[in-house]
C-alpha cells in the first residue's frame, strides 16, 4: 500500500502543531486541525484519491534538501508515493504539475485549454493558453477557482473577506460582523462571494463552496514556499492566509485557515479578513 496515501491526512495536524500554535494569547493560532466529520459540514460524495506532499528531497544528518535515500535517516516522505514515481519518471499523468501533482487548466466553460503549458498573462487569452478560470485536480477530482489579476474584478486575487457561511452546521451561530474585508463591494464576506460565484456559474458550475481543511491542504506543495503552491497553475497568490469552511470546535467565533507561506494550518477570528479560494466536487 502507498505509504504517502496513509500519511497524507496526518500532516496538516503535524504542521499545525509545529507552526500553528501562536494563539495562546487568545487572539489567533491553532493546535489541532478539526476532523472532517459529519457534525461540522455537509456531505459530498468522495471521489478520487489523495495528493502527495510535493517533497522530492530528503534531510541528511546535518542539512536538508539532499538526494534520497539518506542511509542515516531512512524512510522519509520523498521515498514513497506519487512524488517518488514522478522523480523516477514512472508516473503517468493526465495533465501536468510539479512532483506527483496532476493539474488540468480549464477555460470559462469548464473545458480543458487546448494549450496547457502557457504561462499566466493578465492580458492573455484562453486560446493562447495564457489565461484560465479553473484548475482540475486529476488526483482528487476537485476543481479549484483561479483568481484574477485585475483589482476591479470580483475574483481579484487581492480581495479579502470576513468569515460568514449560511447554516449552523458551519458557523455554529457565530458569524462575525465586527469587521469586513476589502473586495470592492459592501458585502465582503465569504457567503456573499460564494453566492456571487455560483450566480455567475464559474466554469459552467453553480455548486462552488469554501473548502475544508483537508481539501485546501491537498493543493499545498511542501517543497515550495512563499507561496507553497504550484504557481504554474495557481498564479498570483498575493497573501498566504486562506479561509476554510470549518469553525474551531471549542470557540466557534474562530475559523480554520491554511497558510500558504509554508502550508501550515491554524485559526483566527472570523472577523479577521482573509483570502478565499473556492472549490467544487466531492469532499475529501
Amino acid at each position: 500500500m502507498n505509504k504517502s496515501v496513509l500519511l497524507r491526512p496526518v500532516w496538516p495536524l503535524a504542521l499545525a502543531l509545529l507552526w500553528g500554535c501562536n494563539g495562546n494569547d487568545g487572539t489567533s493560532g491553532g493546535s489541532n486541525p478539526p476532523e472532517d466529520n459529519h457534525d461540522h459540514h455537509k456531505d459530498y460524495p468522495v471521489v478520487g484519491q489523495l495528493n502527495d506532499t510535493g517533497l522530492v528531497l530528503c534531510a541528511g544528518p546535518e542539512t536538508t534538501e539532499q538526494p534520497c535515500p539518506q542511509a542515516e535517516l531512512p524512510g522519509q516522505d520523498a521515498e514513497y508515493g506519487r512524488d517518488l514515481a514522478a522523480a523516477q519518471g514512472t508516473l503517468s499523468k493526465t495533465g501536468g504539475g510539479v512532483a506527483g501533482f496532476d493539474w488540468t487548466k480549464l477555460d470559462s466553460t469548464g473545458a480543458p485549454l487546448a494549450i496547457q503549458d502557457g504561462s499566466w498573462d493578465p492580458a492573455g487569452t484562453e486560446a493562447e493558453g495564457t489565461r484560465w478560470s479553473c484548475v482540475r485536480d486529476n488526483v482528487t477530482g476537485l476543481i479549484w477557482e483561479i483568481k484574477e489579476s485585475d483589482p476591479s474584478h470580483p475574483r481579484y486575487t487581492g480581495h479579502t473577506y470576513r468569515w460568514v457561511l449560511d447554516g449552523d452546521e458551519y458557523n455554529g451561530a457565530f458569524p462575525d460582523q465586527s469587521s469586513s474585508g476589502t473586495c470592492g463591494t459592501d458585502s465582503c464576506d465569504t457567503q456573499s462571494f460564494v453566492n456571487w460565484v455560483n450566480q455567475n456559474s464559474l466554469c459552467g458550475f453553480s455548486d462552488w463552496r469554501l473548502p475544508s481543511v483537508a481539501e485546501l491542504s491537498s493543493i499545498v506543495v511542501m517543497s515550495n514556499a512563499l507561496p507553497a503552491v504550484d504557481t504554474a497553475y495557481f498564479p498570483d497568490v498575493k497573501e498566504p492566509r486562506f479561509f476554510t469552511n470549518q469553525s474551531l470546535a471549542r470557540d466557534p467565533s474562530r475559523a480554520w485557515y491554511i497558510y500558504f507561506s509554508d502550508g501550515s494550518a491554524s485559526f483566527t477570528n472570523k472577523g479577521d479578513a482573509s483570502h478565499v479560494r473556492l472549490v467544487r466536487g466531492g469532499q475529501q
